[in-house]
């Protein structure tokens, strides 16, 4: 297994201690000016480092099909999880502009 090197830290030894989803963005996706909307997360490390992700609805949706793919005994917890209460959540609220996973 690879390991990623974050600011001189192995991601070895660090966990996410915080995530939370700030809101959607629109961001440029191409150099035709094209729009796609994004999810701003916010994710603090162990380390106290602060890292702002930027996914769309179906990068999140995949993680998640292949975290319950992954860990099937872990699936009702996982379907509780905050992170997917509050996607849906934002989703819900933006009917329309965002596609389904």
């Amino acid at each position: 297994m690879a390991s990623a090197v974050f600011e001189g830290t192995s991601l070895v030894n660090m966990f996410v201690r915080g995530c939370w989803v700030n809101g959607i963005r629109r961001l440029i996706v191409n150099r035709r000016g094209d729009e796609e909307e994004f999810f701003e997360i916010r994710t603090e490390w162990s380390d106290r480092n602060v890292l702002y992700l930027h996914r769309s609805y179906s990068d999140l949706g995949r993680l998640f099909k292949r975290l319950l793919d992954s860990f099937p005994e872990d699936r009702p917890q996982l379907s509780q999880s905050p992170l997917l209460q509050g996607l849906l959540y934002l989703k819900n609220k933006n009917q329309g502009t965002l596609s389904a996973w």
